[in-house]
């Protein structure tokens, strides 16, 4: 996967944050583009980007926990370009609250979309990839949630734990089945975008002004002296992905991790706090 141009990449959650970082960068690689989102509005924003960067792409308004639509979309992406040789599996929410205080639509719907878009994703595309039978390339959208938790962040963590499992029996069933197909994990720590967003409007009220809600942004975002944008997130990801690597991760937090493990390993008791990235 080290020559990208001319291939063509899909792209969940394109219209902002991460993927639309991603979508950016594989126009840069000179790469076809099949892009979706829930929200059509700003994924029209990023269509007229990725052109005016000369690619060549489709975009489609897409709810990824939808089985038939993802099916369809799969089927149309093949239509238009011919093959996949990059899945993005990236459409993500964030949902906010202590375990005890979380409704079962609430867990629900973040389920919907961080687990079953993700499973949506592999069956749609990967068979039509086996299928071409030639080298390609899996990143399913996981977190630094994917392997510690984090107080107030329940149903996101847990939904980001299970891509972590999925996307590592993706790996080896493709292995087994001797496949040219590589996986991904993509663990990324703190990146300026707008899943957060969601959340601070329930925080604010429907009231809130969109000014409002982009100076609170703003905030969360200088709490992270770590945070780092889509397109430098966008950089690594696509290095990583020429190299072959499982983990992606955009923060190395090694130290924290290192720490957790030992607490697994030795049977002591987890030490929960915030992750600090080395």
């Amino acid at each position: 996967m080290k020559n990208l141009a001319g291939g063509t990449a899909v792209i969940t959650g394109a219209a902002s944050g991460i993927g639309r970082g991603l979508a950016n960068k594989a126009a840069d690689e000179k790469m076809n583009l099949c892009i979706a989102d829930m929200n059509s509005e700003s994924l029209k924003e990023v269509e007229a980007e990725l052109r005016a960067k000369g690619a060549e792409v489709f975009a489609c308004k897409l709810n990824v926990s939808d089985t038939e639509a993802m099916k369809e979309f799969a089927q149309q992406c093949y239509a238009r370009f011919g093959s996949v040789d990059l899945l993005f599996n990236n459409a993500g929410i964030l949902r906010m609250g202590s375990s005890w205080d979380l409704s079962i639509d609430q867990w629900r719907e973040v389920f919907e979309v961080n687990i079953i878009g993700v499973i949506n994703g592999i069956s749609a595309f990967v068979p039509r990839m086996i299928e071409q039978g030639t080298p390609a390339h899996v990143v399913n959208t996981g977190s630094v949630g994917s392997l510690v938790a984090a107080p107030g962040m329940a149903q996101y963590t847990t939904s980001k734990m299970a891509v972590k499992g999925i996307t590592e029996c993706l790996a080896q069933d493709l292995i087994m089945a001797e496949l040219p197909i590589s996986v991904s994990l993509l663990c990324p720590g703190m990146v300026s975008s707008n899943i957060s967003e969601p959340w601070i409007r329930e925080s604010l009220g429907d009231d809130a002004s969109p000014e409002l809600i982009a100076e609170m942004k703003a905030a969360v975002d200088e709490t992270y002296p770590n945070c780092i944008t889509p397109e430098e997130c966008a950089n690594r990801v696509f290095d990583a992905v020429k190299r072959g690597k499982f983990w992606i991760f955009t923060h190395p937090f090694s130290k924290y991790l290192r720490n957790m493990c030992d607490a697994v390993i030795e049977e002591r008791n987890p030490e929960y706090a915030v992750v600090e990235f080395d």
